[in-house]
């Protein structure tokens, strides 16, 4: 057998409804139909206001309405736990979307360029779709994790709210405006079955010629000049769709439930006014119920005013000024003036007020010469204020705005995720194709860059940046105070680009000391400039490393050193290996993760001193 507890809360005006098993088919469509809804995470039924008509469900499901134990702060708060669990689940399932791009994006960084027409065109191309939709997930879980962290914060805020003095007044003030509202319905209902009861009495209306009405002809005049009737009472009244007997019946009728509802309104309205009264004056603040004082008018004027002519702001628009002329006229006169068109305004400095009139079809200002002149008011200097007023409406508002910041939690992974976002809006990851070239794995590129010796205030050369793998390091072996001059070469202009927006991210560098040439390197020269360290990287097909490191060895200044990948293949063993200093085997597949296992070698040829 199921059992039922029901209760009500004053603080929401709240019916809720608990049931100890499932509801049978029946009475759950009576529920339903009251307007309750099923709330699952609190295991009850909860409809969004009071009735009549879902107080006696209840009382006949329940046999009585108690109150309820908790408060709206404590709902608000068991509400804000639930929506900050769904919050941290999505901000977990977040990071591990974040951390999976990140995984692929690897490869992928300031741009990753790819082989055309290579295997690695292929894969890379599914990993940029492989990371957009990563981030799409990541950043829909994030915007999620941060609704529900914000529904949390909402919860409390709204319960808190809801308490403050000044709400719980105003509230005050729309309960008793309802009270009234039914109230009014309620004498309306009492005066319809008062006349309709009367009119089956033979005395009451007579004609002109003294002869009583019928009472058809009496309910007939009473449907049509008042609304104490149903819709349509007086159009079936003459078709003799209906007698008055039962026109009636159905007014009394209904007009003794309309009576029986009010009451029940009323009394319900009375207790829930007494309440939040009562809890108003605990918090100290009955003061607010107070009537407002009312408003004192400036004082009215008789006076000439110099020049025939008054000067104030435009009432229906303040920024204007404008002139009214002034005519005179005898008390008697003005008086004759029909209220409609004429009163008074005030003055531009808001101390007195003067009188106009319509005259010719338009307003003017009014001097009586029959009634005591005033002296010419003098105009009141501004009260200084170090202070100027707010707005209160604009306090309140700023106020929920600052509310609103408190209750945020600041997260540092939002900025990933904001960047992420960002990146999507801007067209997603951008996958640049370039021939020939093979990005450097980050460890070996700080391997060739400590192999080079690289120093403070040194010249360097990057004859073939590409993604900036090599650059990065090299300026990790600066620091602010001591940065070299870098000059980094690039025939690709979308890499180039990308390199000109790293440079920008960078604190101390600038175009002085961080250059960047988007041009053939093989074409490039003197107008380098000479170079204390070469760091590179060059294309390897058709043996052009080795047409690049050889260029690049002209560009060496005496003593200094060059340091390259080259392809490991008996052309480079027969060219470059005789001039170098160190040769060191790369192992196999250090360039697996860019697309080929072509085997390379690093080489370091040292120029000699002059």
């Amino acid at each position: 057998m199921t059992t039922f507890t029901a209760t009500y809360s004053p603080e929401d005006n709240k019916l809720r409804l608990y049931a100890s098993t499932r509801l049978d088919e029946q009475t759950y469509a009576q529920v339903k139909a009251a307007g309750f809804v099923w709330a699952a995470k609190q295991d009850l039924f909860v409809a969004p206001t009071w009735t009549p008509e879902r107080a006696d469900l209840l009382t006949d499901l329940a046999g009585e309405i108690g109150d309820e134990d908790s408060t709206l702060v404590e709902r608000a708060e068991t509400r804000a736990d639930r929506f900050e669990g769904y919050s941290d689940k999505r901000a977990d399932e977040a990071e591990g979307a974040r951390r999976s791009v990140d995984e692929i994006a690897e490869r992928f960084s300031a741009g990753q360029p790819i082989l055309i027409g290579h295997h690695s065109e292929r894969r890379a191309l599914k990993d940029k779709e492989r990371i957009e939709s990563g981030m799409r997930k990541a950043v829909k879980l994030w915007e999620t994790s941060t609704y529900w962290k914000a529904r949390a914060a909402g919860a409390v805020r709204h319960a808190k709210y809801k308490e403050r003095p000044d709400v719980r007044a105003r509230r005050i003030k729309t309960l008793e405006a309802d009270k009234r509202k039914f109230e009014r319905a309620k004498t309306s209902a009492a005066d319809a079955i008062k006349i309709w009861t009367k009119l089956s009495d033979n005395g009451i209306m007579r004609r002109k010629d003294g002869s009583e009405s019928t009472f058809l002809e009496r309910a007939i005049y009473v449907a049509g000049r008042t609304n104490t009737t149903r819709y349509g009472a007086y159009s079936d009244l003459k078709d003799g769709k209906a007698t008055p007997e039962q026109v009636q019946a159905e007014t009394i009728e209904s007009s003794t439930r309309e009576i029986a509802r009010a009451k029940r309104w009323i009394a319900h309205i009375s207790l829930r006014i007494e309440y939040e009264k009562a809890m108003l004056d605990e918090a100290g603040a009955s003061q607010l119920l107070a009537p407002k004082p009312k408003k004192e008018l400036p004082p009215l004027l008789n006076y000439r005013a110099p020049g025939g002519t008054i000067t104030t702001a435009n009432m229906y628009s303040p920024r204007e000024s404008i002139t009214y002329p002034q005519i005179e006229m005898t008390k008697a006169e003005y008086a004759a003036i029909n209220k409609d068109y004429k009163g008074a305004r005030p003055s531009a400095d808001k101390s007195h007020r003067f009188r106009t009139a319509m005259r010719q079809g338009r307003l003017v200002a009014v001097f009586l010469t029959d009634s005591k002149a005033h002296d010419l008011p003098k105009p009141e200097a501004p009260k200084a204020s170090d202070e100027q007023p707010i707005n209160p409406a604009v306090e309140r508002a700023y106020q929920r705005a600052a509310d609103t910041c408190a209750t945020r939690v600041s997260d540092p992974s939002d900025s990933a995720f904001m960047a992420m976002k960002q990146t999507l809006r801007n067209g997603g990851i951008q996958v640049v194709a370039a021939p020939q070239l093979f990005p450097t794995p980050s460890e070996l590129a700080r391997r060739i860059v400590q192999l080079a010796g690289v120093m403070p205030g040194e010249r360097v050369l990057e004859p073939s940046a590409g993604t900036g793998a090599i650059l990065r390091h090299i300026f990790g072996a600066f620091t602010s105070a001591d940065c070299g001059r870098v000059v980094a070469v690039e025939v690709n202009r979308k890499l180039a680009a990308a390199l000109e927006d790293d440079r920008s991210r960078r604190v101390y560098a600038n175009e002085d000391n961080f250059k960047i040439v988007c041009a053939d390197f093989l074409e490039c020269g003197a107008e380098l400039g000479a170079f204390d360290r070469v760091v590179m990287n060059p294309p390897f097909e058709n043996g052009a490393d080795i047409k690049h490191i050889l260029h690049a060895m002209r560009l060496l200044k005496g003593g200094g050193r060059l340091v390259a990948i080259c392809a490991n293949g008996p052309r480079q063993q027969a060219t470059l290996r005789p001039l170098a200093t160190e040769w060191h085997d790369l192992p196999p597949g250090t360039f697996a993760q860019a697309g080929t296992n072509v085997s390379t070698a690093i080489v370091a040829i040292d120029a000699p001193k002059f």
